[in-house]
């Protein structure tokens, strides 16, 4: 390649959207829909804005050659619970995944009852969340200075973040709080 631009598949899951599409691995994604890839992150990023069902219109480089290759994405996890929760709350403009602060998951993070709002799940690289150095396991106990209680609590009120606006969060995590901010990646 001219350039060192783009997302390496460095692995494709059997059966997944990817594999019945024909990607393979060593295969360097350069564009989605049109748009140029810089890194893997950006790929995700964009991957994750769009629904399950959408089709996705890939341009990728194998063995100097480029091809276009379309994919329909699929819902991860056979829509489980968590990533479609994930999924509805901001994992694609913010790229994070939420899930419900259960009482077990509180003992294993031992994070006390006065502690509320919700878990995260997943953070995908180099997404606004990644950025503001969110973790798995951090919980975002409040949204733009205002406390939540549940994970819909903060799903709602990430979602209501007017476009090209960035989310304050306060975060817990092992055992102490930092506010943190999400830049919006939307214009």
């Amino acid at each position: 390649m001219d350039k060192a631009a783009g997302a390496l598949v460095s692995d494709v899951t059997p059966d997944s959207p990817g594999a019945k599409a024909g990607i393979k691995t060593g295969d360097v994604v350069t564009e989605l829909d049109g748009k140029p890839i810089t890194d893997a992150g950006e790929l995700q990023m964009l991957v994750g804005q769009k629904q399950p069902g959408d089709t996705a219109h890939l341009q990728v480089m194998r063995d100097d050659k480029p091809t276009t290759i379309d994919v329909t994405l699929a819902d991860l996890n056979g829509g489980s619970e968590s990533e479609g929760a994930g999924k509805e709350h901001g994992k694609g403009r913010w790229g994070i995944a939420l899930g419900e602060l259960t009482p077990d998951l509180r003992g294993q993070l031992q994070a006390s009852a006065a502690i509320h709002g919700a878990l995260v799940n997943d953070v995908i690289p180099g997404s606004p969340a990644d950025n503001a150095g969110i973790t798995r396991g951090d919980i975002i106990m409040e949204v733009d200075r205002k406390p939540m209680k549940s994970l819909s609590d903060v799903a709602d009120a990430l979602a209501n973040i007017p476009k090209g606006q960035d989310a304050l969060v306060l975060v817990w995590s092992n055992g102490g709080t930092t506010f943190r901010v999400m830049h919006s990646s939307e214009q």
